[in-house]
């Protein structure tokens, strides 16, 4: 019964990756034939000991060192790695996502794409500037976890008939990064910390499954200047944001995230949050399965990739994906005459 779970956690992973947006008679069908098999499992396993089949661990060679090499070298083209140190998977400073930067229509994608996620967008005007910095955090597929961006746009807002109208802001240059971190908890209790000079702070912790209502994160956000943070402080206030959730200290900024303050996209209701959140369970609880003999994560990613590649293949594409994008498309050509209008 073990093996017949395994086999088909590699069919839903096929499934999964065919069929990236799931329609509700299929995520339902999944989910019964998941919770089946299942639940078939946990009755042959009371009926005692004697009938438990212990599956063998099967030799995964090579040192930690090198399977940490060899994760990073698959996670790099699609903008992530590894910290042993923290067992978390966090965003490299050029990734690909950097060029894209950021507008309203990539957070109303996420829920499509299994990212039930609290996205908590603050703007600000500075040095005759529109900026943006946002908070996010939730069950991105597999994994559960948060970040931090900062953006900024210096030219007139998108409008784009029948699709969006609004501001398209790009992400920072390197002179113009910030000095960032925070502290992710998971009911009170601390998972993981992040800190760095960046442009987009992340981490995320693979195969736990959690709801957004779960999770908090500390902020410190060094900004430029008083100005600046003054600045920050009132987008904060406009948002919602009361004086007990956060503080000012000269040009750093402390923030508490938990319940956002801002609307969130429409995509995700009720039905599709309670869809898409049964099936990142499934998949976390089909992976955990699978690993079990395990105890390090370079270990389990070894033996995902030696026996099951689709799940591998989908877990190295972690964070929001290739598709979640494609609306840049759509703006691609309003950005560019913008730009082409500027230099004129």
């Amino acid at each position: 019964m073990k093996l017949l779970v395994i086999i088909n956690s590699s069919i839903l992973w096929s499934l999964y990756i065919e069929n990236k947006v799931l329609v509700i008679i299929g995520t339902l069908l999944l989910l019964f034939l998941v919770s089946i098999i299942f639940r078939i499992g946990k009755k042959r396993k009371s009926k005692g000991k004697d009938e438990e089949v212990v599956r063998p661990i099967t030799d995964i060679t090579g040192t930690n060192q090198e399977q940490l090499e060899a994760l990073n070298r698959d996670l790099k083209p699609f903008g992530f790695a590894y910290d042993e140190t923290q067992d978390i998977f966090y965003s490299l400073m050029d990734s690909w996502q950097r060029k894209f930067g950021y507008f309203r229509l990539y957070d109303e994608a996420c829920a499509t794409f299994s990212m039930i996620i609290d996205c908590e967008p603050i703007y600000f005007r500075y040095k005759g500037l529109k900026w943006m910095i946002e908070f996010w955090k939730g069950q991105y597929g597999m994994t559960t976890g948060g970040e931090v961006g900062i953006y900024y746009s210096s030219g007139p807002d998108l409008n784009i008939p029948g699709v969006f109208n609004g501001t398209f802001y790009n992400c920072v240059k390197d002179e113009h990064r910030i000095n960032m971190s925070f502290a992710f908890h998971k009911n009170g209790e601390l998972m993981f910390t992040r800190s760095d000079y960046h442009w987009w702070l992340t981490g995320f912790k693979l195969a736990e499954f959690s709801h957004p209502a779960e999770l908090t994160m500390d902020i410190i956000l060094d900004l430029y200047d008083r100005e600046m943070a003054e600045a920050f402080v009132d987008g904060l206030i406009e948002a919602g944001y009361s004086e007990s959730e956060y503080a000012i200290r000269g040009r750093r900024v402390f923030v508490h995230f938990d319940k956002p303050h801002t609307q969130q996209p429409f995509t995700r209701n009720s039905i599709t949050e309670y869809l898409m959140q049964r099936n990142n369970k499934s998949f976390c609880d089909a992976y955990n399965y699978l690993t079990e003999s395990y105890v390090n994560t370079l270990d389990k990613l070894a033996y995902v990739k030696l026996k099951s590649p689709h799940m591998y293949n989908q877990i190295v594409r972690m964070g929001k994906p290739q598709q979640i994008f494609d609306a840049y498309d759509s703006a691609k050509g309003y950005l560019d005459k913008q730009n082409i209008n500027k230099e004129e």
